[in-house]
């Protein structure tokens, strides 16, 4: 990536609202914008770092838009270099000119991400901290966009620091030990070095036994609601939305693909699907859609059971609730409106199951129903306030080796293996720590990171 020419891309939405934003990083930011910008008062070239400066933007006497820059000199700004942002009414047509505009003059539009990934070449933060940037830019939750803030404030790099120079100090040791044989170095600090690795290994493992469940608080966790027709999956999936997103009749087999929509309960994002029904049919369209349901409820991190409380349990109710996993399901027992009994007279049928008693029509019952599908993504535990977790797929596989190789490392160690084993797992090691951070990233990889961010970030 070349870093010595000036970027600029729109930062904020193309839709009407009251302010945009126009983003340019580059050492010819300023004298660039200069001959651009019309200011109310001092120069652009002798304005003050992150002081704002009031003023119009014209090309050669036509004016484009009234406006607010400022001018955040390097190396302190966001990328490390001069970064001038101009803020402009947030018309999307007034953007599209000033960029245009700017492009003309000499400025490259920016690629998704690239002021991140400036930032990140340049040394300003870490690659935990780039990614957390995107991780809270989409955060779906309140819980994921505290997770993002932890990263961003460089929690998880110091966390991965403090380990690795706990691995680098015996390190050190070992390959003096290998460097200097004649200089009767003996390798005396076994134990110490043991006592480290110990450590090191202690805190790895913590941050990697969160890691499944900080991605899924990232993501959010995925819900399969499953039963068979005319149980009341659309209906229910409506009520907790709020809103009328599936449709809904008295006939059987109306849903034949999935509908899949996020709720927030508790600051927790959940990703509900709402699924075709599952029994025997001979239609080859509503047969793809039970395949498809199948498939949506073994990935699920929960299934919802829906089962009618008003009707006797048919056979596909008995084969789905002897399927089911049941530390991952909760059976939730509906038309509770229809019921007029407290409870069904086959509630015995489901003791193995948690469940809940609710009215997808009324929504009675939906609290009861929240509060336990919070409980039941909650088990493993929540992020408190100073809690460092690992919230992505690469973070965790290279934590992953980086504790194989330690494993391997304290065995060579207690089992007094030569030093150059010893040094080849520390070093492995720590190179898988490196990943974690960007310090030992592979340039296709950074790449494939970094295209997932907004253009202008």
């Amino acid at each position: 990536m070349c870093l010595d020419d000036t970027i600029v891309a729109i930062a904020t939405p193309l839709q009407p609202s009251g302010l945009g934003i126009i983003r340019v990083s580059g050492n010819e930011s300023i004298s660039l914008i200069e001959p651009l910008f019309k200011a109310v008062g001092n120069k652009l070239k002798e304005a003050k770092t992150h002081k704002l400066i009031h003023g119009w933007i014209h090309e050669d006497g036509k004016l484009l838009d009234q406006v607010l820059i400022v001018v955040m000199r390097a190396p302190h700004s966001y990328t490390t270099e001069d970064v001038i942002e101009i803020q402009c009414h947030g018309s999307p047509i007034v953007l599209r000119n000033i960029l245009s505009l700017l492009l003309r003059k000499g400025a490259r539009l920016a690629k998704a991400g690239e002021f991140t990934q400036r930032a990140f070449l340049h040394g300003r933060i870490d690659l935990t901290q780039a990614e957390a940037v995107a991780d809270l830019i989409h955060a779906s939750s309140d819980v994921a966009a505290n997770l993002a803030l932890q990263q961003l404030h460089g929690k998880l790099y110091d966390a991965i620091n403090q380990v690795k120079n706990q691995l680098i100090s015996v390190a050190s040791l070992v390959e003096a030990n290998i460097e200097f044989p004649d200089e009767e170095t003996e390798f005396t600090q076994r134990d110490a070095c043991l006592q480290s690795l110990n450590c090191a290994a202690a805190d790895l493992e913590n941050l990697v036994s969160h890691a499944d469940q900080g991605r899924r608080m990232r993501e959010g966790f995925s819900v399969a609601l499953i039963g068979r027709p005319n149980v009341g999956k659309s209906s229910l999936l409506n009520t907790l939305l709020c809103e009328q997103r599936a449709i809904v009749t008295p006939l059987p087999g109306t849903t034949r693909d999935s509908i899949e929509e996020s709720i927030q309960i508790r600051g927790l994002a959940f990703r509900l699907t709402d699924t075709a029904g599952i029994r025997d049919t001979e239609d080859l369209i509503e047969t793809a859609g039970i395949q498809r349901t199948h498939n949506t409820w073994q990935r699920a991190d929960l299934v919802l059971l829906i089962l009618d409380a008003s009707e006797k349990l048919e056979e596909d109710d008995l084969s789905l609730i002897h399927e089911v996993d049941k530390n991952r399901t909760l059976a939730v027992l509906n038309k509770k409106d229809l019921l007029s009994e407290e409870l069904p007279l086959w509630h015995e049928e489901i003791s193995g199951l948690e469940s809940v008693l609710i009215s997808a029509k009324s929504g009675a019952g939906r609290n009861e129903l929240e509060a336990m599908l919070f409980a039941k993504a909650t088990l493993e535990g929540l992020p408190q306030q100073d809690d460092i977790w690992l919230t992505n797929l690469r973070q965790q596989e290279a934590a992953k080796r980086a504790l194989t190789a330690l494993s391997r490392a304290k065995e060579g160690l207690e089992q007094f293996k030569g030093e150059e084993f010893l040094a080849v797992d520390l070093r492995s090691s720590l190179n898988a720590l490196g990943e974690i951070v960007g310090e030992t990233t592979a340039d296709d990889l950074l790449g494939q990171i970094f295209s997932k961010f907004c253009i202008g970030k």
